[in-house]
């Protein structure tokens, strides 16, 4: 049955111990690799002749759209809301990384491990809800000296543990913990044209946001190692990074915890910068219906090919986040989050991410032909 105010046809069913609930009023389901725990909202319309709504809370389910699963989480919230000839029902929750989130890390010891068995075991109290970890990467590094503090959660020792090595930590659709990168090799999924011409735009909405809060002239990168036999004399770590594209003067010192050598030392401040520079461009379009014309439905970590006439944009961007919304107002609609091809993680698939940065979109229209074809035609 497809939901209300739902004109493209979207199966939407969010599942509570093997059964399925539909016909929503609104919801928001969201993904996106940098917030730690995917949230989602549901509301439904309630007969007010309707008796005692069992409480939900706490309770494991997954939404399902089109008979894909596109998140597995934990109900967080009920709330049952009446008056007078009318009654609603809202259920919001988070995925299974809320557990991590919410959750003091375990005080092991990583040192010596792989950054894959390092997550496995910080994970390990959590078996039961994450029975499986993988690792999404080209290698699985050795770790040397990561402290894990009493005031952390799971989930900050876990991304400790990734960025050490240059790595991220998510939680995919299906409950999967992936410690690893985006692979920048896949196909864009289709091409959003921004134009002024009403045949060529297939976008309802775009957003372009520059920032250079976090973008520097100079930044020293600081490590202390630790002696060790035959180096004992190597106490002080140092790499230095510069900009000179930066037109203004902002030097920044920046001291890393946990880094034994020079090399441990590059590869997180390499992590560093990459994320610093990921904030520099955010674009947001948004789009109608959840899937693409192809039928594929919309999921961070996708690449597509954005063509913006007015700005001069013909590019491909990765899907940093992507989130899926249903109102009375806005319809059916899905915002993507776009951020620069081959900047996040780059060295869990070095050339991977090293040919994306250099790759440039081939100009098309929204209809995927050809731009000089386009031409010719008319």
């Amino acid at each position: 049955m497809a939901t209300q105010n739902n004109l493209y046809d979207n199966q939407i069913a969010l599942r509570i111990g093997g059964v399925e609930h539909h016909t929503w009023q609104s919801y928001d389901i969201d993904s996106d690799f940098l917030i730690p725990a995917d949230g989602f909202e549901f509301e439904l319309g309630v007969a007010a002749t309707q008796g005692q709504i069992p409480d939900l809370t706490g309770q494991r389910c997954e939404v399902v759209i089109n008979g894909e699963t596109v998140l597995t989480g934990i109900v967080g919230n009920q709330r049952d809301e009446k008056d007078k000839g009318s009654r609603s029902l809202r259920l919001t929750g988070r995925d299974l990384a809320c557990l991590l989130v919410d959750c003091a890390a375990p005080q092991v010891n990583v040192k010596g491990l792989t950054v894959l068995s390092a997550v496995q075991k910080l994970v390990a109290p959590w078996k039961q809800y994450l029975p499986r970890v993988v690792l999404k990467a080209e290698h699985n590094p050795t770790l040397d000296k990561v402290d894990i503090e009493p005031a952390e959660s799971a989930w900050q020792a876990l991304s400790h543990v990734a960025n050490s090595v240059g790595l991220h930590v998510w939680l995919e659709a299906d409950g999967t913990l992936v410690v690893g990168g985006a692979d920048y090799s896949s196909e864009p999924v289709v091409t959003l044209c921004w134009s002024r011409n009403n045949n060529r735009r297939n976008v309802e909405r775009i957003s372009i946001e520059h920032d250079v809060d976090n973008r520097f002239s100079e930044v020293t990168f600081l490590a202390q190692s630790h002696g060790r036999s035959g180096n004992a004399a190597k106490h002080d770590l140092k790499w230095v990074w510069q900009d000179p594209s930066m037109p203004l003067h902002k030097p920044k010192t920046v001291v890393v915890a946990d880094a034994d050598n020079l090399e441990a030392l590059k590869r997180q401040a390499k992590k560093q910068l990459s994320d610093w520079k990921l904030e520099g461009l955010t674009i947001t379009v948004t789009v109608g219906d959840h899937k693409t014309a192809a039928g594929v439905l919309w999921a961070a970590g996708q690449r597509v090919h954005l063509i913006d006439e007015e700005e001069g944009i013909d590019a491909i961007f990765f899907v940093m986040g992507r989130r899926l919304m249903l109102s009375r107002m806005g319809g059916t609609q899905t915002e993507l989050r776009l951020k620069e091809d081959g900047v996040w993680t780059p060295d869990a698939y070095a050339k991977k991410a090293e040919r994306a940065r250099k790759r440039k979109g081939k100009r098309k229209t929204a209809q995927g032909k050809d731009k000089g074809e386009e031409l010719k035609s008319r």
